[in-house]
């Protein structure tokens, strides 16, 4: 599945914190300041690594609070995760506390994230040292020959013995069900009877397996891009290939020869896109590059390359611009912005550390759902899906090629049906590359106390889009609990 960490540190905790009330028999979490931020409240919280096990080995969640700034209009706590899978939700939290979208939000809500089991400060898992990461994402997505075919199989062995290497049973442990129970422990931990929830992409999965569990902990559930409970790992490359395909498509539309002067004379953008991309598929660029005041040599090469165009296309505000001018640059044969887009989905910093985004995403994805072990399934799938979607069909076909090897699959995945103890808003992107309208929809039949709202848009997410429309609407539910029409637009 096409996704979207960082090393373990320990958190900072001053002698005679204040620590949360809570229901009898729960351990309360005790917060001091954070190592990294002192601004904000940090914890941390022991849960068993294997829960049919409570006594064996634990795992340390790592937890972060930024306090409602109105204390006397304090609602209660908000927990946010913001997908991934991988992605770290302490992070997140943080960089809520500066976004104005969630000016009002945080006046009445403490935000609290978490990274979940397997990600940056809780457990992290790791699977590679710098230069095999570079290795695994310099394979090209989109094989077309025996040898490329190959080295993609080759990387990705690599990249799961490295992991079976480095991380024991703890890859077994990292699935959605697991961290559904830690939220649950966490909401004990916090004292809240029930605990409302924003979480965006693959935190809208977690959202719902966890309504699913404890529909009664419910308080108000923002669900922004919706992953569809019952979606397979086929099923999922399917539909995000045809969608990347359709937002790579609606990009170009916006070409003009003066707004992508990649183009030359003669060209469409769709042809000067192509011929941008056979370029680094024939001949990998070599690009002069700096970090830390050193220069050193790195490649644009088709896992770079198709990868950076994929980091772009999640954001029409930013990435799409941003993509124009790499490829005009690149049509100049300067790479760095093409390797910065990289670098971005990668989580690559630029002195070439990789936080641990990419190991727990294929974690989670391979112990969430059964996956065949048989690499010929595989290319049947990227041989359909790049008749219906040239650019990115073998690419989310591969995508998933790891879990050929993981050591552990999930169960078939199910419906989620809970009546919740309240309404459960899901926000869907008509043109979300990454989780389609459909998944939205799919999600809303399933949540049966749910209102679907509709953002006519690019790019993937509506929220953090800062979308005026939605933002209120969001604001109304999380503020005074008020809903609007089921399936009200907003549009870009």
């Amino acid at each position: 599945m096409l996704s979207l960490g960082s090393t373990s540190r320990i958190v900072a905790v001053q002698p005679g914190a204040a620590t949360t009330a809570v229901r009898a028999g729960a351990r309360p979490l005790t917060w001091g300041p954070c190592y990294d931020n002192k601004r904000y409240d940090c914890a941390r919280l022991s849960v068993p690594l294997d829960r049919s096990n409570p006594v064996g080995a634990g795992v340390s969640l790592s937890i972060l609070r930024v306090p409602a700034t109105r204390k006397s209009k304090r609602i209660g706590v908000l927990l946010v995760n913001p997908g991934g899978p991988g992605a770290s939700g302490r992070t997140f939290a943080k960089q809520l506390a500066v976004n104005p979208i969630f000016d009002r939000i945080r006046r009445s809500y403490d935000i609290v994230g978490w990274d979940p089991r397997g990600v940056g400060e809780s457990a992290p898992i790791r699977c590679l040292d710098s230069a095999g990461y570079d290795r695994f994402f310099a394979a090209d997505p989109n094989p077309d020959t025996p040898a490329e075919h190959d080295q993609l199989v080759a990387v990705t062995k690599e990249f799961v013995e490295g992991c079976r290497e480095r991380n024991g049973d703890v890859l077994k442990h990292v699935s959605t069900a697991d961290t559904v129970a830690d939220m649950e422990q966490i909401r004990e931990a916090l004292g809240e009877t029930t605990v409302s929830y924003a979480g965006f992409s693959y935190g809208t999965l977690l959202g719902a397996r966890y309504a699913d569990a404890y529909p009664k902990r419910v308080r108000r559930f923002v669900l922004d891009g919706a992953l569809d409970p019952l979606a397979t790992t086929e099923k999922r490359s399917e539909l995000q290939a045809i969608g990347f395909e359709r937002a790579l498509m609606n990009f170009l539309a916006t070409c003009t020869a003066k707004k992508c002067r990649f183009m030359h004379k003669n060209e469409t953008p769709l042809s000067a896109f192509d011929r941008l991309v056979a370029s680094f598929e024939a001949t990998p660029l070599a690009v002069k590059w700096v970090a830390n005041n050193k220069t050193t040599a790195r490649l644009l090469g088709p896992g770079e390359g198709y990868t950076a165009v994929l980091a772009a296309l999640y954001n029409v505000n930013l990435g799409w611009p941003r993509l124009k001018s790499a490829l005009t640059d690149l049509d100049r044969g300067d790479g760095r912005a093409m390797l910065q887009l990289f670098d971005l989905y990668a989580d690559r910093s630029a002195a070439g550390d990789y936080r641990n985004t990419s190991d727990a995403n294929a974690a989670v994805n391979c112990t969430d759902l059964p996956n065949s072990t048989n690499i010929a399934d595989y290319d049947a799938v990227a041989k359909r899906l790049d008749g219906v979607a040239p650019h990115f069909g073998a690419f989310a076909a591969y995508s998933t090629v790891v879990c050929a090897f993981w050591p552990s699959a999930g169960p078939v995945p199910k419906a989620v049906r809970a009546a919740t103890s309240a309404p459960i808003m899901i926000l869907g992107t008509t043109d979300d590359p990454a989780t389609p309208f459909v998944w939205a929809e799919s999600l809303h039949r399933q949540l049966v106390t749910s209102r679907l709202v509709r953002f006519q848009s690019d790019g993937h997410t509506a929220l953090l889009s800062g979308n005026t429309c939605v933002r209120k609407l969001v604001e109304k539910y999380l503020l005074v609990g008020e809903l609007p029409e089921n399936r009200t637009t907003c549009r870009r």
